[in-house]
């Protein structure tokens, strides 16, 4: 899988708690970004096995709202060093290193944008 920036983000917000679940718009929320990237990235991870969804089960009415679709890294609470958290622990440290030999490099640049994100409220 590509790793985006916007798939950095979207992976930080889930691992900064890997067993919970959240749903699309508290990641959008998390990361800053809108739903129509969210989306297809959690479609992507969902289709490579590192994320989990589910649709929540409410009476829209009596809610007063649609239900929910939530995502979690594969492994959850039960197995935390599952596949998915392993995977994308595995990516995000990659992908770290590469921006660290990057920054060394040019001696000086800007910090990441790929900073500390959560969906947990």
């Amino acid at each position: 899988m590509r790793l985006t920036l916007q798939v950095q983000l979207v992976l930080r917000a889930l691992l900064a708690d890997p067993g919970r679940e959240c749903y699309g718009l508290e990641i959008v929320e998390a990361t800053g970004l809108p739903p129509g990237t969210i989306y297809p990235i959690m479609a992507r991870l969902e289709a490579a096995g590192w994320v989990d969804s589910r649709w929540e089960l409410i009476d829209q009415r009596a809610e007063g709202r649609p239900r929910r679709r939530y995502y979690r890294l594969t492994g959850g609470p039960a197995d935390p060093a599952g596949e998915g958290v392993a995977q994308a622990r595995a990516a995000l440290a990659e992908a770290d290193a590469r921006q660290r030999a990057r920054r060394g490099r040019r001696l000086a640049g800007p910090a990441s944008a790929a900073g500390s994100v959560s969906c947990a409220g």
